[in-house]
């Protein structure tokens, strides 16, 4: 079968548009050996959420989004990156976040990092009452080292949300990643130090945004702690709880490297990060 003429329709009184197509019967759905196959089974992901009405299958919504090795974080002081197959490098042995890659870039970036530092094992004590609290009441408890993890694992499709959110394919002298942060809104989650969470949303948010009282109260010179203005600021919630919440930051491609061309964009990113998953295992059923 095949799915032709999608086009979306505006009813008064609708928040959401009508979406119609035109339904061409007829058996595609077999690969090379004649055999049935997911890859190309076809669906309608109807208007709405930011996006038009838009026919396509679990093949193309599998492959949408390079798969991308955990994330290891760059050197804190120089900003070198290491290699994303490898180890990665050391640690601070106080906060248990920020990493260098030698001796000297460390020493030589103590007074900088210092702050941040203090802050970080500051918060580690907080957690632990906050944890403390949660088996006490029987409730929900996810740390930030939970919520870290979750970020470097999912780094693929954390960078394609970046790159639509901060709109990265106008090119780098686009400057919403100098003003804005990128929220991500998480869902799930277990009890405890470990996390299974699931993407649910995103947006772009400005550091006038983040600072108002009925928000996140964060501060622009706290921002400024985690890189706001030179690199790419990410905020991580869970479930809505403002005391889950993680702060992070990354850098934007080099000047000269080729991510910058096969940026491009995506008009169906939310629905192609949230379908990924089970588009992937449609497949490997094939």
């Amino acid at each position: 079968m095949s799915i032709t003429n999608v086009q979306t329709q505006y009813i008064p009184g609708f928040d959401n548009p009508m979406t119609s197509f035109k339904f061409n019967p007829g058996d595609d759905s077999e690969n090379s050996s004649g055999t049935k196959s997911f890859r190309n089974i076809q669906f309608i992901n109807s208007a709405g959420d930011g996006y038009g009405a838009h026919s396509t299958n679990f093949g193309d919504i599998a492959d949408k989004i390079p798969p991308k090795p955990s994330l290891k974080a760059s050197c804190e002081k120089c900003r070198k990156r290491p290699d994303q197959e490898g180890p990665g490098y050391s640690v601070c042995s106080s906060c248990k976040v920020s990493r260098y890659c030698s001796r000297e870039c460390q020493t030589s970036h103590w007074k900088e990092h210092k702050r941040l530092c203090k802050s970080r094992v500051s918060h580690l004590e907080t957690e632990r009452k906050l944890e403390a609290a949660a088996i006490r009441d029987n409730g929900p408890f996810v740390s930030q080292a939970a919520l870290r993890k979750w970020y470097y694992d999912n780094i693929d499709i954390v960078d394609y949300t970046i790159v639509q959110t901060l709109e990265l394919y106008k090119g780098r002298a686009h400057n919403l990643w100098r003003t804005h942060a990128v929220v991500f809104s998480l869902t799930g989650g277990k009890k405890g130090t470990s996390v299974a969470a699931s993407f649910h949303d995103a947006e772009a948010a400005s550091w006038a945004k983040l600072a108002r009282p009925d928000t996140l109260k964060l501060a622009p010179e706290f921002l400024r702690l985690h890189g706001a203005g030179v690199r790419v600021v990410l905020i991580f919630i869970l479930n809505g709880e403002d005391d889950m919440l993680l702060i992070e930051s990354q850098d934007l491609p080099a000047e000269d490297s080729e991510e910058w061309a096969g940026m491009e964009r995506d008009e169906m990113w939310r629905m192609h990060i949230r379908m990924r998953k089970m588009a992937k295992m449609m497949l490997e059923k094939d």
